[in-house]
């Protein structure tokens, strides 16, 4: 799991090189935050 503010725009093109997606926003400490999931890809066969 991860969240980082939305204003954080170098988080979040972090977040999506490593492969997380977002999950929801939400409001907490005054401003607009982002959550995002991790999952492994695994190797189609």
């Amino acid at each position: 799991m991860l969240t980082t503010q939305t204003a954080n725009i170098g988080s979040l093109r972090l977040a999506a090189k490593l492969g997380f997606t977002e999950v929801e926003r939400f409001q907490a400490w005054d401003t607009e935050q982002w959550f995002g999931v991790w999952s492994a890809v695994t190797p189609s066969g």
